[in-house]
């Protein structure tokens, strides 16, 4: 893997150890930990004299580490999680390939970055693309891969930046010694964080979604290495399970699915129209009497809700209660409820929701109405 010299080190001297909120952090000048965040990149995990580093950050020029339990200051060996670092270097490495696989096929450029514990983002200047242009960008980025190039890592200065052609231009902020890591005929970045030696060892890019984001860009979400390996086996088991279930092969399943999914519509548009005219029958049923209380089918209790006038209507659906009325104000039932039962609840003057903690017998719906309305 490519690390710099800073975070190779075996031990680490801390200076300081708080503990905050039951937590206990232990502050060092320097520490071979790379910090959660930095350069979007995740932190090192490991040990500090046999404990657990459960995350580690930057602040006021210490890098803090947070551990399982308390420990003195003082100079301690470390173990550093490698199949971590690993799967960090692949995906910070894929990054690297895909962003600028985005600039190679589409001129489409990555404006942040992010590493997550599952996946990855990069976030694209752009409001929209084509499903063929992601498709384009990942399968060179995956000929790269395959190619097993051998990853560059070049340390130079501010005046030797100049001889290369970065992605992303050099920061103002940036002083001193400049690491670079180029990916030959495809890619030079200026970067701090982990990366293999050869793309070969990445195994493949994968893109597993994207959304619209901040308005204009757009973000992409993928994984790589052995988190690409266990998102083909996820999706591989959901595919056959489905199509056990449905007794179709994978290649049907699209087909089977709309058929289904249009059986489903027919069949809710059929019972929403005998919810209504249920609705209705009951609706005759109960005209004129001043609390009604009903159980059954959500859909009849909408309809319902909609149709009643002076009743003042509780029609328990098995999970929650409706609650209607023209002439009352049902809000100060549900406030009353919730008061006396528990539960959350809220909705308009002539409806209502409330969902209680336990099931509400009509008795005391009956005396609560009574002690709302009555007295």
């Amino acid at each position: 893997m490519k690390i710099q010299s800073l975070y190779k080190g075996n031990k680490v001297e801390i200076i300081k150890v708080e503990k905050k909120s039951g937590r206990y952090y232990a502050y060092a000048y320097l520490s071979p930990f790379y910090p959660d965040g930095k350069g979007g990149q995740l932190g090192d995990r490991g040990k500090i004299g046999g404990i657990d580093v459960l995350g580690v950050t930057e602040k006021d020029g210490y890098t803090v580490h947070e551990l399982a339990t308390e420990i003195e200051p003082g100079t301690y060996d470390v173990e550093i999680d490698q199949i971590r670092r690993r799967d960090i270097a692949q995906q910070h490495t894929a990054q690297h390939i895909l962003s600028a696989a985005f600039i190679e096929v589409a001129e489409v450029e990555t404006v942040s970055f992010r590493m997550g514990e599952e996946y990855s983002t990069i976030d694209l200047d752009i409001p929209f693309i084509e499903p063929e242009v992601i498709e384009e960008a990942e399968d060179l980025s995956n000929r790269i891969i395959q190619f097993c190039v051998n990853v560059e890592e070049i340390i130079t200065d501010i005046e030797g930046v100049k001889a290369f052609e970065l992605r992303k231009p050099l920061s103002d902020k940036v002083k001193g010694e400049v690491r670079l890591i180029k990916i030959p005929n495809l890619d030079v970045s200026a970067c701090g964080g982990f990366h293999v030696d050869n793309t070969g060892e990445i195994g493949v890019i994968k893109v597993i979604d994207m959304e619209k984001v901040k308005g204009n860009l757009t973000r992409m979400y993928f994984v790589s290495g052995q988190r690409a390996l266990k998102y083909f086996k996820k999706y591989n088991n959901v595919l056959k399970n489905l199509s056990r279930q449905l007794t179709a092969s994978v290649d049907e399943l699209n087909l089977r699915v709309e058929k289904l999914l249009n059986e489903l519509k027919e069949k809710n548009s059929l019972l929403s129209k005998i919810s209504q005219e249920y609705a209705e029958v009951l609706k005759k049923a109960v005209e004129n009497k001043e609390f009604v209380y009903l159980e059954g089918y959500t859909e009849v209790g909408n309809f319902l809700s909609k149709s009643i006038e002076d009743e003042f209507l509780v029609f328990y659906d098995g999970s929650k209660y409706i609650v209607a009325s023209k002439k009352y104000d049902v809000r100060e039932f549900v406030k009353k409820l919730i008061e006396k039962y528990g539960g959350k609840g809220g909705g308009k003057q002539e409806f209502a929701q409330y969902l209680p903690e336990k099931r509400v017998s009509l008795s005391e719906l009956e005396v609560l109405f009574q002690e709302t309305y009555k007295k």
